[in-house]
């Protein structure tokens, strides 16, 4: 009994072992299964993070080229804006241009004819003096009174010729509606139609500028004939 024993102890040892060895064998099983599943799980993971980095990348991409088309254009509307202020500016710049000409210009003509209206007040009192001297130019010579008078005659029109006065030339000039004021026409032999024939009253220039036209007596363009009608009339006045 006791050797039956001992014989089958060895037996019983190789079963535990054996046991051992197939629960060490199935526990190393388990552990390469779950590093095998944790390595695929680790690279499912990766593989979703990569994808998930790649939309992220393909999406910020996409930002980056929206934000850069926002910028693109807000930079087109300021070169636009920039154009248009451009534009505006030399606009400005051309009317205050010729605004600051437009103002000298009007300065210089205010100081140019700036007494106009005391020149023209004064151009009746010279129409005194010139008919005066013309009335008594046989007493000239004589009379020291005169002489004066026609000193201070010509003094004065110095003076306003310092300041631009000048004398219209009209007589026997052709007519000009720009110089002159016609007030009759008539008919003269050998002289050419429409020649001032006569000075009535003289014309002033201020400047080159006309303040007073001549007042003239024109030829006409044709002689004026007599007709039987009138010479009847005449006529028939004088046997009256």
């Amino acid at each position: 009994m006791d050797d039956k024993e001992k014989v089958n102890l060895p037996e019983e040892n190789n079963q535990t072992s054996n046991d051992n060895n197939n629960q060490t064998q199935n526990q190393n099983e388990a552990i390469n299964q779950e590093q095998s599943i944790s390595e695929h799980t680790e690279e499912t993971r990766e593989d979703v993070l990569n994808q998930l980095e790649g939309e992220k990348t393909e999406e910020k991409g996409e930002e980056e080229i929206s934000e850069m088309e926002k910028l693109q254009n807000e930079i087109n509307q300021l070169k636009e804006e920039i154009n248009q202020w451009k534009d505006k500016f030399l606009r400005k710049m051309a009317e205050f241009d010729n605004y600051k000409k437009r103002v000298e210009q009007d300065q210089i003509q205010l100081i140019k004819y700036s007494n106009e209206k005391l020149i023209k007040d004064l151009l009746p009192i010279i129409d005194d003096f010139e008919r005066t001297l013309t009335f008594s130019k046989d007493e000239l010579k004589n009379n020291s009174i005169l002489q004066g008078v026609e000193m201070v005659y010509n003094k004065l029109m110095k003076i306003l010729s310092n300041y631009g006065l000048k004398k219209i030339d009209a007589l026997n000039q052709p007519f000009d509606f720009n110089y002159h004021e016609a007030l009759l026409q008539v008919p003269k032999d050998g002289v050419e139609p429409l020649t001032v024939i006569e000075e009535v009253e003289k014309g002033y220039l201020l400047n080159d500028k006309v303040i007073r036209h001549s007042k003239v007596i024109v030829s006409s363009e044709t002689n004026i004939e007599t007709s039987p009608s009138d010479n009847q009339n005449d006529n028939n006045e004088e046997v009256k």
